[in-house]
């Protein structure tokens, strides 16, 4: 039998598979962390985290005025700078670029922290509250979400599900996966937009809709467009930061160029795969097919069927490597290659940024050149 296609909610599968999309942007960016100088004593581990009801119980402005004032950011001169939320490396790096040195782009996740279940500090909760614009991914940081609903925040939330089309979670196929019958190319698919109603079977906070579109370089070039309109509207004159946007589509388009002709260079089928289904947006923009070990939640352990079903899958797709996240533990990977007798590797997810030396295009780079080695 052939994969069910990814971006098919009514056909569950273990796979998301897709195929090339519109072009877009890529290149490098800068290096900066993501936590802004004039807020960073306020946002460190001295900060006391908060849960989500916490936050929600602070009603008025009270504790979180206070914090706002240790930790407002300010633009050049002293004068007030446009500030922009971003819940991890991936939106954080095309923010930056669009920011420029006219606007801080601040992360609610610190380097090497998981981005997904995050919780927020009371200092965390007062720059969202005053934030010019909030990067909001669906599902992907529930506290965000809580703290934008609570305080009534819509009109500074940037929506990517209204800016580019989410693929849907579909976690409930990926105990289904069986070998397929040939290796058939996988058509390109179309994604789904929130509120499609393709909720059945996620079963976790991610909600219906797959969180990681910063792994298409195209998509970030779309958001970077919409980001760039906002903050000119913000700042009230000029293009500066329209301007800035262009030159990043301009540098995602290219980065993206270079990864189709990288990923064409290898016959299909290009099957991979990986400890937690990441990188779904990659396959459906290059014509890979993913094969999660879990879904999109890395919390979710596998069962020893799910693991006996992929031994199956390995064999008969030729599979040479099993992915796994270096931001994750390898075990469950190692375990199933070791079973099955291939190598096992990882691959950054670009949740968080592990290394000062590596910006998005060079993980974007390294993660197609490992994923071409496995198919060599």
């Amino acid at each position: 039998m052939q994969w069910s296609h990814q971006h098919s909610p009514a056909r569950s599968s273990a796979l998301a598979s897709s195929g090339p999309g519109r072009s877009a942007p890529a290149s490098s960016a800068p290096a900066s962390s993501c936590t802004p100088a004039s807020a960073s004593s306020a946002l460190d581990g001295r900060s006391r985290a908060l849960g989500r009801r916490d936050i929600l119980r602070a009603g008025g402005l009270g504790a979180l005025g206070l914090a706002l004032t240790a930790c407002a950011g300010s633009g050049p001169g002293g004068s007030s700078s446009p500030t922009v939320i971003v819940g991890c490396y991936g939106v954080q790096y095309v923010a930056k670029l669009v920011a420029g040195t006219a606007a801080e782009v601040v992360s609610l996740a610190g380097p090497g922290q998981e981005p997904h279940d995050v919780e927020l500090t009371i200092a965390q909760g007062a720059l969202v509250e005053k934030a010019d614009v909030v990067i909001r991914i669906p599902g992907f940081q529930p506290a965000l979400d809580d703290v934008i609903a609570a305080r009534g925040l819509d009109e500074t939330v940037l929506d990517v599900s209204d800016v580019v089309t989410l693929l849907p979670a579909d976690e409930a196929g990926h105990d289904d996966a069986e070998p397929s019958d040939g290796g058939a190319a996988h058509s390109e698919g179309d994604g789904h937009a929130a509120g499609d109603g393709h909720a059945a079977g996620d079963g976790h906070d991610h909600g219906a809709l797959d969180p990681h579109f910063w792994n298409d370089p195209t998509m970030l070039a779309a958001v970077a467009t919409e980001l760039g309109a906002r903050l000119d509207a913000h700042a009230g004159s000029g293009t500066a930061f329209a301007d800035r946007a262009a030159r990043a589509v301009e540098l995602l388009d290219s980065l993206d160029t270079e990864l189709r002709d990288t990923f064409a260079a290898v016959p299909e089928p290009r099957v991979f795969v990986t400890s937690h289904a990441a990188f779904g947006y990659l396959a459906h923009r290059y014509g890979l097919t993913q094969v999660g070990i879990t879904g999109i939640d890395p919390q979710v352990e596998p069962s020893p069927q799910r693991l006996l079903t992929l031994q199956d899958v390995i064999v008969a797709e030729h599979v040479s490597t099993v992915f796994f996240e270096e931001s994750a533990s390898p075990k469950v990977a190692q375990i199933l290659a070791d079973r099955v007798g291939v190598r096992a590797a990882a691959l950054d997810n670009l949740e968080t940024r592990l290394s000062p030396d590596r910006d998005y295009p060079d993980v974007m780079r390294a993660n197609a050149a490992e994923l071409v080695a496995s198919w060599r």
